[in-house]
This record gives C-alpha cells, structure tokens and sequence, in this order.
C-alpha cells in the first residue's frame, strides 16, 4: 500500500519511525511544521490537514513542488533517463540553477535511486559528488509519486532556514525536527547535504530557537544522537531513547544505535 509513504529516501530519514514518531506525537490543534524536510517521513505518515515543509536544500524544495504540482510530468521524465553510468555521469554534472523545476525533480529523484547508498552529498561549491551505485530499481512507484502529490496538495513548500520556520510556528502548532545529527564518529560526521553545512554552531542556534518557540507554547519534537554534546546543547528538554539502525554505516555492527528523542510535553 502507498500510503503513508515517501517517494524518496533520505539518509538519516525517518521512514522506519515514523509509525513511532506519530504515535508519540502531542494533541495539537495547529500547523504541523518539518523544518528539515528530507524525505519528510513524518508528514507522509501523520497527513495532517495544515503543514509547512521545509529545507535549506534547495534541490528537494523544488523537487516536492514539482511532485505536487504535476507528478506525471516528473515520470515522464524520469522513464527517459537510463539508468547508466554515462546518464549518471551527465545528470550530476547538470547545473540544477538551469533546469525547470519539472528536470530538477527528475534530477533529484533520480540521483537519489542510483547515487552510492543514495545519498546526498555535495561540496561547498554545492555540485553533487556521490559517485554512482550501479543499483538495478525503479526510479519510482507511480502508486507512490500520485499519493504523494495527493498529500502534498495544498502544503505550504518552503526553502528556508529552521529559524524562519520556527519563528512563524504558534502555540499550538507542532514541530517535528530531524536537523542532521552531532557526531558520533564515522560515516555519523556526515553533514554535507547543502553546500553551507551544518555544524556544532548550528546546533546551539537551533536549540535556542527551540526555547524561543517553546516559551510562546508550540509543540517541539526533536530527534539527534545519543550522545554527551546532544544533552548539554538541548539541556532543559525532555529527552527519551529510541533504538535505529545506521545504515549509512558500512560496518553492520556499527549500525544498531540509539536516537534522543528530545520534547517540550
């Protein structure tokens, strides 16, 4: 079944929680808000009737508008990319600047199914450089990208940073954040999604927000890494563990570890 799905993947996505998260989520009567949209697993999950999604990275904004704006035109133009080397060599060389928004989330989707692991890295110059996965999928499920842009009609698709998104949210609202997470060590360090990363400085940036939005009464929702500097930079919050799986992390040891779920109820 479709629904209640993403038609993306995003490392460090919350596919796999998101029945969780939304269980969990709090009684609210407002807006639901995703400042760090990804692949926005939570939202597909919980459907709320009013939502704002949005991300610093400029590529996906683009890419869900598109999907919901005219997700048959995106197909179409995904069944006409090849899933090659050369193809993927050509498209992640393309300026995104350039394109439509209808190319650009083809480019995004299909980046996204064939790039190494799918991720989404780029260097500060802000060109995508994960090399090719040699994956033999679908780019897409059409029962997915129509649900998808079904749910997405009538969501307010923003790019932005997560302070202007959490500056606008009210009391009442809530606001689910999955930023990238502090270091753990390893493949964890990773944080290269937008060409301006996003580093320790951030972090206390938005747990700052975070306060300023709580004390006016919106609902918050936080999920990091179990880690010492995660406690100490959202200090005064309500924090729980939940158990994941790194897959990002090469080494299958590594990859079962634990999450902070940090709140304000």
């Amino acid at each position: 079944m479709a629904e209640g799905r993403s038609f993306i993947k995003w490392a460090g996505g919350k596919t796999r929680y998101a029945a969780a998260l939304v269980a969990a989520a709090p009684s609210f009567t407002g807006r639901y808000w995703e400042p760090f949209m990804g692949s926005a697993a939570v939202f597909f999950e919980l459907r709320p009737a009013k939502a704002v999604l949005s991300d610093a990275n400029p590529d996906l904004v683009a890419c869900f508008r598109a999907v919901a704006a005219d997700p048959e035109a995106v197909m179409a133009r995904l069944d006409a990319m090849p899933n090659t080397p050369e193809q993927f060599a050509l498209v992640r060389r393309q300026d995104p600047a350039g394109l439509d928004d209808v190319a650009r989330a083809a480019r995004v989707i299909y980046l996204n199914k064939t790039a190494f692991r799918g991720l989404w890295r780029v260097n500060r110059r802000g060109a995508f450089n994960t090399p090719y996965g040699a994956y033999d999928r679908p780019y897409y499920r059409r029962e997915t990208l129509l649900d998808a842009s079904r749910a997405l009609a009538g969501v307010d698709l923003r790019e932005c940073d997560f302070a202007d998104a959490l500056r606008e949210a009210a009391a009442g609202d809530w606001v689910f954040l999955d930023p990238p997470y502090l270091p753990e060590g390893g493949f964890a360090d990773f944080k290269r999604y937008t060409a301006g990363q996003f580093r320790d400085d951030d972090h206390q940036r938005l747990a700052d927000e975070m306060r300023d939005a709580s004390a006016r009464g919106v609902l918050l929702t936080m999920t990091n890494s179990d880690t010492d500097a995660t406690r100490r930079i959202y200090a005064g919050f309500r924090t729980t563990r939940m158990a994941t799986r790194r897959d990002i992390n090469l080494r299958a040891a590594a990859r079962a570890s634990f999450d902070l779920v940090v709140t304000n109820y």
